[in-house]
């Protein structure tokens, strides 16, 4: 098998590797244990869902900043969307500064309270930005709040539910993170609805009439987060040792004889130890990972929050950019689902391997899209999909390869690479045109694929020692 490709046996060792405590509790599972009933792990996952759902509208961006702009406008005259933008590329920086820190709090107080806290400070500033009239303020509340309160909260469900799903941890990365990718979908129309429910055209900016609903919008989408995140974080719980247990010997009673046997050898879960966020730091990997999340998500950072202003000039309605973006959030879902199945099933090289060759085409061809609006729409929504996907693979790369234990906090550290390409692009916005940061972000959406391949080589040499 290829790297990254797993057999039914590799993962039983892989979990075993990884896991180290469920190992332990296993081995406990060979004396007359009953079985659990059901794993407790697919509650954390759907809770992890619909948390998720709220600190997805991220994405929102693309579909509001008309509105928010517009509503920015009557303050300052000179604002454009050339500036507001960047309270969006800033905000997954407050996330990344947050996700190491959420981490730690985690492992503190847990995934519930921890998941309680980011979500309300998340809640809070989208609330709070509906007193602000600049770009400043903005950044503080909108950009900042929501970036640091989404880091706090965003891995407590998936680490919690890779604790009681250990051989599942694409699937579970997969669950919760389809609802980040939904949420904007879901709540783009509801933005739109409350600022623009006429479906009146902007040129290139609205006026008072839809500006002004902006502070409403802003109310309404911080209660509705805060009530739904809270819901779901308080589903939140780590697996006891006698939970441990029952699901251990569950396992041994579906697995096949060699497959069951492996995952209870303790000998083999001394091979591979847990890794902590200063060994991440210091792995050549570790940085690997994080250079192919920068250069992998740039075209899907870029495409998500212009799509709409990009194609104004083309003729397309607000309506019409509105529902492009809404089908393209549900991609965006769907894609990190498909994704992280691909990583449970095909190895997780193969699955990088995929999303990177596929976006590096889709970005050679996103420009000319624009002149029919069918092919555009399945541009926008394909390479959406395959931005989302980083985001299921990734957790789900790192948990494999460090081990699930600060799976929270060494997430964090690699996804800085993603606040690294909002930052990069900003950059690129300010000395190339539009055209020519696209042409950029197709070559190094295609050297990420190369990491790809450097991390295939580098797991082949590391299994021959």
């Amino acid at each position: 098998l290829a790297p990254g490709a797993s057999s039914t046996s590799e993962k039983g060792k892989r979990t075993a590797a990884n896991n180290p405590t469920a190992v332990n509790y296993a081995m406990e599972a060979k004396s007359k244990v009953t079985p659990a009933k059901y794993n407790y792990g697919w509650v954390v996952a759907m809770a992890g869902f619909f948390m998720h759902l709220c600190l997805g509208t991220l994405y929102c961006w693309g579909t509001l900043t008309p509105y928010i702009t517009s509503y920015l406008r009557q303050y300052d005259p000179t604002v454009t969307y050339a500036d507001s933008i960047i309270v969006f590329l800033m905000t997954p920086l407050a996330q990344f500064v947050a996700m190491p820190l959420g981490g730690y709090i985690e492992g503190k107080i847990g995934p519930r309270l921890c998941a309680l806290l980011g979500c309300w400070i998340m809640s809070g500033g989208v609330f709070l930005a509906a007193y602000t009239t600049s770009i400043t303020g903005l950044l503080m509340t909108y950009c900042s709040l929501f970036g640091f309160g989404m880091g706090i909260g965003y891995m407590s469900p998936i680490a919690c539910g890779m604790r009681w799903l250990p051989k599942s941890k694409g699937a579970v990365s997969g669950i919760v993170i389809t609802g980040f990718g939904l949420g904007g979908a879901l709540f783009n129309i509801i933005g739109a609805a409350i600022c623009n429910p006429h479906n009146l055209s902007g040129d290139p900016y609205f006026g008072a009439e839809v500006a002004d609903k902006v502070p409403k919008m802003f109310m309404v989408l911080g209660t509705m987060y805060a009530v739904i995140t809270s819901a779901a974080a308080l589903l939140l719980r780590n697996p006891t040792k006698e939970e441990i247990i029952a699901l251990a010997a569950a396992r041994a009673q579906e697995a096949d004889a060699e497959a069951a046997k492996e995952p209870l050898i303790a000998s083999d879960a001394k091979k591979v130890k847990d890794a902590t966020p200063l060994e991440v730091v210091a792995s050549p990997i570790g940085w690997l990972l994080f250079a192919m999340l920068l250069l992998g998500t740039c075209a899907g950072v870029l495409v998500i929050s212009t799509y709409k202003t990009y194609a104004v000039s083309s003729g397309y309605s607000d309506a019409t950019l509105t529902i492009i973006g809404a089908i393209a959030l549900g991609f965006n879902g769907g894609g990190r689902f498909l994704y992280g199945w691909l990583c449970d099933n095909l190895g997780y090289i193969r699955a990088l391997k995929i999303c990177f060759c596929v976006q590096t085409v889709l970005s050679l061809f996103f420009l000319s899209s624009v002149d029919n609006p069918y092919f555009y729409t399945a541009m926008v929504c394909l390479m959406v999909m395959n931005y989302g996907g980083n985001f299921s693979m990734f957790p789900t790369v790192t948990a494999e390869i460090f081990g699930t234990k600060n799976v929270s906090a060494n997430y964090g550290l690699i996804f800085s690479g993603f606040a690294a390409a909002g930052i990069s692009l900003k950059i690129g916005l300010m000395y190339f045109s539009y055209q020519h940061v696209i042409y950029l972000c197709t070559l190094v959406t295609g050297l990420a694929g190369v990491g790809a391949f450097v991390l295939e080589c580098s797991e082949t040499k590391t299994k021959n020692i």
